[in-house]
């Protein structure tokens, strides 16, 4: 991912709201420590803020921060807003639930995302990689060369077909693990190809 978060943790909660609910990259704010991310327009705008870095308390989201994102949810107009960040104090949680059109995500809470929404995200993914590495996407089993006579030669394939089982198995954090690594397989291959 090009925009410098350096937790695999954010980097791959980031990717799961791109992914499902379509946010795009609104503007870096690297001096604050966070980015933000749009999805929609108009009354229905929301904000996705990421935050890795704050001014006030290093990783930890305190209730100033909170307050600075109601601000900028007025100012801005945004309907709804998302949080993600490793870490919240209990006083920032609190304010969070007690607004009625702000929640967050944190690496102490549980998975947000269903195992369906995970699988789509995986299966979207898969699509873009196999694009991007073979420079299509197979329509089907047959025409994928990543797994031929019980071997795979594809780790891409491999990490689908895994997260597959991993979903029949109803292991979700597998399957949340197996879209993790197919971010940083993303990521690799686009340094590589810069």
């Amino acid at each position: 991912m090009s925009d410098n978060i350096k937790s695999n943790w954010l980097e791959t909660q980031v990717e799961l709201m791109k992914t499902i609910q379509g946010y795009e990259k609104k503007e870096p704010r690297k001096k604050v420590g966070n980015i933000d991310y749009v999805n929609g327009d108009g009354e229905e705008k929301k904000l996705l803020r990421v935050i890795f870095e704050s001014a006030r308390s290093g990783s930890n989201v305190v209730t100033r921060t909170i307050d600075d994102i109601v601000a900028s949810m007025d100012g801005e107009g945004y309907e709804e807003a998302i949080i993600i960040a490793e870490k919240f104090t209990h006083s920032a949680i609190k304010m969070i639930r007690d607004k009625e059109n702000l929640d967050y995500i944190s690496k102490e809470e549980r998975l947000p995302h269903s195992l369906l929404e995970i699988l789509y995200a995986i299966q979207k993914k898969t699509f873009e990689l196999c694009e991007s590495i073979c420079g299509k996407a197979p329509t089907g089993e047959d025409e994928c060369k990543g797994y031929n006579r019980g071997k795979y030669s594809c780790l891409v394939r491999r990490i689908s077909d895994d997260s597959d089982f991993h979903a029949k198995m109803g292991w979700k954090s597998l399957v949340y693990d197996d879209f993790s690594k197919l971010v940083e397989i993303k990521d690799k291959h686009t340094r590589m190809w810069r």
